[in-house]
């Protein structure tokens, strides 16, 4: 899959706007994020950086609007607080109970080989108290195996 070219010119030909308001065609435009998307079953979006025409660059987004800004130091503190926990005993005897459970928080698909996909269902808690400017997700696989992630709050809103 190839990268965006933020260097290439905008888009002005129009084309995205049209396909989007079409309603056979997967293409839609949110206004509030000011982005373009391919919509596919069960609602998955996949984000366009150029017009499928003219090759330009798609409006400038407003998500980075929506969302806090996580500092490198933040990004840092969360990672070593983190660090070292293993488990879901580890992550609750360290963290405390989560905000947010969700026994059946997602699903990953991969190939097995030739054979037939692997379905793995993964628990995700949130922990939305640690940080002021970003919340800290952890997955939960097999065997109580952890991974984190953190993810930037929305800016509070009107």
């Amino acid at each position: 899959m190839s990268k965006p070219n933020f260097e290439a010119p905008r888009c002005e030909c129009g084309t995205l706007e049209a396909l989007s308001k079409e309603p056979s065609i997967p293409i839609v435009f949110d206004a509030e994020l000011n982005e373009y998307h391919i919509v596919g079953t069960a609602q998955q979006q996949v984000l366009i950086y150029h017009c499928i025409f003219c090759g330009g660059q798609t409006p400038a987004s407003r998500r980075d609007e929506l969302f806090m800004h996580v500092t490198r130091e933040e990004f840092e503190r969360l990672r070593k607080t983190t660090s070292g926990l293993n488990t879901l005993e580890d992550v609750v005897g360290t963290l405390g109970p989560p905000d947010f459970d969700h026994p059946a928080g997602f699903s990953s698909t991969e190939p097995v080989g030739l054979g037939p996909r692997r379905t793995t269902d993964f628990r995700q808690m949130t922990f939305s108290s640690l940080s002021d400017t970003a919340n800290v997700h952890v997955a939960i696989g097999l065997n109580d195996k952890v991974q984190f992630s953190f993810t930037p709050k929305p800016v509070a809103r009107d």
